[in-house]
């Protein structure tokens, strides 16, 4: 798991693939910009609830499982987007 040292409230987690392996979806909506740069994936917290939650830096739509969660911690996040990457042939290579 990638630990990380950060305070902002905005961190972007750098994806990879496991192994050259191409990713596995069943709804086929995981954007493969993820892994060129050209997407990125943000973790947030909204100052309002101080509840962390997924955002895509430029267009595109978040699978339905990233958009519909919030956390209460950053650490939950990372564990949520940890294991649901990992079952995809994805890896949380480094948070940024």
């Amino acid at each position: 798991m990638v630990e990380n040292k950060l305070r902002g409230n905005d961190r972007l987690l750098s994806l990879s693939q496991i192994d050259d392996k191409a990713p596995l979806s069943s709804t086929g909506l995981i954007d493969r910009r993820l892994f060129t740069g050209e997407q990125k994936l943000h973790a947030l917290m909204d100052d309002q609830t101080n509840l962390w939650h997924f955002r895509y830096d430029a267009r595109g739509k978040l699978p339905p499982e990233l958009d519909s969660q919030t956390f209460t911690t950053y650490s939950a996040l990372l564990k949520f987007a940890t294991e649901y990457f990992s079952k995809r042939n994805i890896k949380v290579a480094e948070v940024l």
